[in-house]
Formats: structure tokens, C-alpha cells, sequence
């Protein structure tokens, strides 16, 4: 029988990341694991970049684009983290007896699929939990999907929970 004696919940901090925070508690709760927290941030600059569609450093100094984005991710990394611990501790009453602390709330910038699986490998977890939107296959096939490509690219099993049963 396999362990789960460490889930990696990842969130994008939606409803549907929500209802899976659920199972990862009840999973690590009945196995005797803990869970861990992750979360991906997009890299600011890179966004800004793609969606103006020029390369900033072009017209910035990149040393200084570098460090106006290294500042912005520190106080969004320790606001993320604060929030999603709310979050934790409200589920947990919700659970009677539950052990888990959240202490270990990963909030890296990224690309969520590859930052995610790197995460579970690297960090030995043995299941990723996470929510979906529910999102149709046309959806996924145009816009792409966080929980589908980490389905599909993780070596570690995957455990996707949307927001609400299929009808």
C-alpha cells in the first residue's frame, strides 16, 4: 500500500482549491501525514511584458525591472501566505482533532505546471492535491489548464477535485 505521508496541496486560492484543501486534510488526517501549501505567483515583469508585447528590457534597465520585481514578490509572497493560513485554519475547524499546522506554505514565482511538479518531486510528496474549474475540453484545450498539465506531466500521483460534481 502506498504512504501518503506528504500531500502537496497546491492553490490558486479560488472555491474550487477550497474543496480541495478539504481532501487534502482528510487524506494526510486518516494516513497520519501532513500537508504542505503551494502556491505560484506569475513573474510581474514577465507578465507585463507579454501582455504590452515587447520586451521591456529594451526600454528599462533590467538590473532595476529585477529589482522593483523582487521587491513587489516579497510583500506578495508574505500577504499570499498570511491569506492562504486563514484559509487553512478556518477549513481545520471544520475537521475535529486535526493535527495540521500549515506552517509550510510555499509561495514561489513561476510557471504553476513546472513549478508545482518540480515542487513535488524535488521536495518527495507522495500525492499533489488540487482543485479544478471545471472548465470544458474546449476550454482546456484553448486556454490550457494548471491542473490538467500537471495531470498529464507529474510523476507523482495527481488527486483533482472540482468545485462541484459533474451533472
Amino acid at each position: 500500500m502506498p504512504k501518503l505521508k506528504k500531500i502537496l496541496y497546491a492553490t490558486d486560492l479560488s472555491e474550487s482549491a477550497k474543496a480541495a484543501l478539504t481532501w487534502a486534510i482528510m487524506l494526510a488526517e486518516q494516513a497520519g501525514g501532513t500537508v504542505s501549501v503551494i502556491h505560484i505567483i506569475p513573474d510581474a515583469i514577465e507578465e507585463m511584458a507579454m501582455s504590452m508585447g515587447y520586451d521591456l528590457s529594451a526600454y528599462y534597465d533590467l538590473s532595476q525591472l529585477v529589482a522593483l520585481n523582487e521587491e513587489g514578490e516579497e510583500r506578495v509572497n508574505v500577504s499570499i501566505k498570511k491569506r492562504i493560513q486563514d484559509v487553512c485554519s478556518e477549513m481545520k475547524a471544520d475537521f475535529p482533532g486535526c493535527t495540521q499546522d500549515f506552517n509550510e506554505v510555499i509561495v514561489k514565482p513561476g510557471h504553476p505546471v513546472k513549478e508545482i511538479i518540480n515542487t513535488a518531486v524535488t521536495g518527495g510528496y507522495d500525492m499533489v492535491v488540487m482543485g479544478t474549474h471545471g472548465h470544458s475540453l474546449l476550454d482546456d484545450i484553448l486556454l490550457g489548464s494548471v491542473a490538467r498539465g500537471v495531470v498529464h506531466k507529474c510523476p507523482v500521483p495527481v488527486l483533482t477535485i472540482p468545485l462541484s460534481p459533474p451533472r
